[in-house]
């Protein structure tokens, strides 16, 4: 009987070990397919995304002005939404709801103890900080955003040029189906829907985002 009783319990633990392999697994592979669709999203590449793109998924489409936080008609990844790390969207932003989460006692600002969890916010905290009364308030991050907006817009436009001109091996200034498969594989996808001309080619126009409403 006692000889019974240890295989049976060898055998509760077999299972429960087969099933939690299983789950493990099953959430691994869950987890890479939630970001091999959020990187199908960004189809040209250049590391955001913007309305157009975002077109694809309703769920963020409805969220993107919440998310949106800058409010540049474009998601990069601190605002897009995250599972795990801090606050509600993670990440190292974490938009809109990651600064609402950091404002821990709830009186509309954030002081630098409470963007601890928010290292770009840490980083920036004494530029966005106007008054200098140790605090970031909404308006001050508004302000901030618009201020840096000619910056950032000039970084991305030269990731792209860089990006593009790598990606064009003949050079003749249009990017083929062929070159954008080899230099630009998460392009691929959406490469007819870009080529709105339907001529076989994508120039630098075809590439730009969609302009803010």
């Amino acid at each position: 009987m006692k000889h019974r009783n240890s295989l049976s319990a060898l055998l509760v633990v077999a299972i429960a070990a087969v099933v939690a392999g299983g789950s493990a697994l099953a959430a691994t592979q869950a987890s890479d397919a939630t970001r091999a669709g959020r990187a199908k999203l960004d189809v040209n590449n250049d590391g955001v995304i913007d309305r157009n793109e975002a077109a694809a998924s309703p769920r963020l489409a409805g969220k993107f002005d919440q998310l949106d936080s800058n409010h540049d008609g474009k998601l990069d990844a601190s605002e897009r939404p995250h599972r795990g790390g801090h606050g509600r969207h993670g990440g190292m932003g974490g938009g809109m709801g990651g600064l609402i989460d950091s404002d821990k006692d709830g009186d509309g600002r954030i002081s630098k103890a409470e963007a601890a969890s928010m290292p770009w916010l840490v980083k920036d905290f004494d530029a966005i900080d106007r008054n200098r009364d140790g605090f970031v308030v909404r308006s001050e991050l508004r302000s901030y955003h618009e201020k840096m907006r000619p910056q950032r817009e000039a970084e991305e436009a030269r990731r792209a040029e860089e990006r593009f001109a790598e990606a064009d091996l003949n050079h003749d200034g249009k990017l083929s189906k062929l070159e954008v498969s080899e230099k630009m594989p998460r392009l691929s996808r959406g490469f007819a829907f870009m080529d709105e001309d339907r001529d076989g080619y994508l120039t630098r126009d075809d590439l730009k985002p969609m302009s803010r409403r």
